[in-house]
């Protein structure tokens, strides 16, 4: 199927690594042309040469997130040098695992650390990106929040007794509900709005967790991974590449119905029915 990605101009965050990096490595594999965003410089101009490596022309943007100006600035570089943004995929997310596992340990910044460093940044792209897309009458704006947004793991389903899950699940819940309002806002000017909850990820951040795992459990490291994948229908853990495909589709032209979408990419894990 030809997705219609050819030329398009897309703005991935979080780009260098993990899940941004393999979703802007499919974008370059159909055609884009790919701007991603990082803080640190070095790891975006590793991810640079892999994407240019598939034919694809790929700008760098070395910027914390974090910071509102920031936020701004990234978008004006972006479209001074493609003249556009057609699709922004916001996947940047500050890491949550410092955060102490009980309430009462954990600071105020602790708690917000995912709604400033990830929710609001991405509210705050997506706000700066809308000018241009209205402008064209065309858009698409995708959201990477894991599964914490819609369900609690308990006890070994999660990968470590370390961190607050809590704490990652407002900020991805906080992203959902503002998709799914900026979903309705944006639709009749030709914006489509979603977002993808990745379940455990094989990310940077895997290996130290499975190495806490291990630890806690009084396991190899080894042994530690397939317990973990006992608690995914599909027994392994999500990787990168299973969540790219659909980041894809969701921003292709071809797709011109779906948004307003929460929808998970996690082997089987999450239980409810959402109707």
């Amino acid at each position: 199927m030809d997705l219609q990605l050819t030329g398009k101009a897309v703005l991935v965050t979080g780009g260098s690594r993990g899940i941004g990096r393999q979703i802007a490595l499919a974008f370059a594999a159909e055609g884009a042309r790919v701007a991603i965003c990082s803080r640190g410089e070095a790891g975006l101009l590793t991810a640079a040469e892999e994407i240019r490596a598939l034919g694809a022309e790929c700008l760098t943007v070395p910027a914390d997130l974090t910071d509102a100006v920031a936020c701004q600035n990234v978008v004006d570089q972006v479209i001074a040098a493609f003249g556009g943004i057609d699709i922004l995929v916001n996947n940047a997310g500050a890491n949550v695992d410092s955060a102490p596992s009980k309430l009462a340990d954990a600071s105020d910044d602790q708690i917000m650390s995912r709604v400033g460093g990830k929710a609001l940044a991405a509210i705050r792209l997506s706000r700066a990106v809308l000018p241009y897309m209205q402008s064209v009458h065309s858009g698409r704006i995708i959201f990477i929040g894991g599964t914490s947004a819609r369900m609690v793991m308990r006890g070994r389903e999660r990968p470590s007794t370390e961190g607050n899950p809590m704490v990652s699940g407002l900020g991805n819940a906080m992203i959902t509900n503002f998709a799914k309002m900026l979903g309705e806002q944006v639709v009749k000017e030709g914006i489509l709005v979603n977002v993808i909850h990745p379940h455990i990820t094989r990310s940077d951040r895997h290996p130290a967790r499975i190495t806490r795992r291990a630890t806690e459990m009084g396991l190899t490291e080894s042994e530690a991974e397939a317990d973990l994948a006992t608690y995914i229908p599909i027994g392994r853990v999500v990787e990168p590449s299973d969540i790219a495909p659909l980041a894809v589709l969701l921003a292709s032209p071809v797709n011109g119905a779906i948004t307003g979408q929460a929808i998970t990419v996690d082997g089987g894990a999450y239980r409810g029915i959402n109707y």
